[in-house]
C-alpha cells in the first residue's frame, strides 16, 4: 500500500471518509471502521492524508505535499450550504462532542468553542453574536437562547456564499490537475463505487460500511428532513417538525420567508411544533402587517425579483 493520493475537502465534505476507502481499496480489504461518535471518519488508520482546507496553514500545506501525489477533492453544490453548516459543528474534530457538536453548543456554547481544536478561530462566533445581539457569552454565561443561536445560524444561512466554507469550496473546484468527486456522489453508493473501481481496478464491496457511514450522518440526515419539511409546507402537507437542530430550524424559516417573502420568519421564540402550525401562520397572517424583512431590501440583489406573495 502506498501513500499516492491525497484529499483536499472542506469540513463535512466526507474528505477523511474517502481516503479510507482509499486505503480500503488499496490494501484490497475491508479496514477498521473509521467513525467516531458524531459519524465523522475520524477514528482512521491515517496512510492517505485528507486536508481540511478552511483551517489554518493548510494550503500552504498542500502546496508542500501534493506534489507528485494524485488528488482527489470532495466539493459540493452551493444547495448543500446548510448540510456543510451543520456538519462543521456537528461532525467536527475528534469526537469530543459526543454524537452531535450542535446539540452540544446548543446546551454550552463556551465549553464547545474552548474544546475545538481551532479554538482561535472559534473565538469569532462569540464576537458575532456580541455585535449581532449583544449577547456575550464566557464561562459563567455559557449558553446561548435557543432563538438568537438559531438566528445566529439564520444570518450564516443568508450570507451562504461569503462564508470561508463555500469559499474554500469554490477555490478546491478551480485547483488544477485534481479529480473532482461531488459529495451528492459519494453518498450514492452505486456512484461512489464506480468511482472507486475505475481508480483501482478492484470491484471491493463496501455496502455496509456505506450503509453504516449513511446511518451515523446525523446532519445528513438532519438535511433531507428540514428539506422535506420545506417541501411539505409548500404542498399543504401536515408533518411533524419536532426535535430539529438550531441550524434545521434556521434553514427552514430562512427558506419560508424567502417563499412568502413578506411574511417574517426570522424572530420566531418558539419553533413550530409540526408544518399545520406554519401553513396556518402563514394563511391567518394579518395583511396589514404583511411586509419584506428589511435585511431583504438591503441585499435585494440576491434574490429573484419578488413575486405576489404565496398563499396557503
Amino acid at each position: 500500500m502506498s501513500d499516492q493520493y491525497l484529499v483536499v475537502h472542506t469540513p463535512g465534505a466526507f474528505g477523511n471518509f474517502i481516503a479510507h476507502l482509499i486505503d480500503c481499496h488499496q490494501s484490497n480489504k475491508l479496514l477498521p471502521l473509521p467513525f467516531v461518535d458524531s459519524g465523522a471518519s475520524h477514528n482512521r488508520y491515517n496512510l492517505t492524508k485528507s486536508i481540511d482546507m478552511v483551517e489554518l496553514g493548510m494550503w500552504e500545506n498542500y502546496n508542500n505535499s501534493s506534489n507528485g501525489k494524485k488528488v482527489i477533492g470532495c466539493v459540493w453544490e452551493q444547495d448543500f450550504f446548510t448540510y456543510i453548516l451543520h456538519a462543521s459543528y456537528g461532525r467536527t474534530n475528534s469526537g469530543q462532542y459526543g454524537e452531535c457538536g450542535v446539540e452540544y453548543a446548543e446546551k454550552d456554547f463556551h465549553d464547545f468553542v474552548q474544546k475545538h481544536i481551532a479554538t482561535e478561530s472559534l473565538v469569532q462566533n462569540i464576537t458575532d453574536l456580541n455585535d449581532l445581539f449583544g449577547l456575550y457569552i464566557d464561562e459563567k454565561n455559557p449558553q446561548v437562547p435557543r432563538h438568537i443561536l438559531r438566528m445566529f445560524f439564520w444570518f450564516k444561512i443568508f450570507k451562504n456564499k461569503d462564508d470561508i466554507v463555500s469559499i474554500t469550496n469554490n477555490r478546491i473546484k478551480n485547483l488544477a490537475g485534481i479529480r473532482l468527486l461531488d459529495i451528492e456522489n459519494i453518498i450514492d453508493y452505486t456512484k461512489l463505487k464506480s468511482f472507486l473501481q475505475k481508480e483501482f481496478l478492484i470491484d471491493l464491496d463496501f455496502s455496509d460500511l456505506h450503509a453504516e457511514f449513511l446511518k451515523k450522518n446525523r446532519s445528513l440526515n438532519e438535511y433531507i428532513r428540514a428539506k422535506s419539511i420545506i417541501h411539505a409546507v409548500k404542498n399543504n402537507q401536515f408533518v411533524d417538525t419536532q426535535g430539529l437542530s438550531t441550524v434545521s430550524e434556521a434553514w427552514i424559516l430562512y427558506e419560508l420567508e424567502k417563499y412568502y417573502f413578506d411574511i417574517p420568519f426570522f424572530n420566531i421564540i418558539d419553533f413550530f411544533k409540526n408544518t399545520k402550525d406554519i401553513i396556518e401562520y402563514v394563511k391567518y397572517f394579518p395583511n396589514f402587517m404583511k411586509q419584506p424583512n428589511k435585511i431583504y431590501h438591503q441585499y435585494y440583489e440576491m434574490f429573484p425579483n419578488p413575486k405576489k406573495a404565496k398563499t396557503i
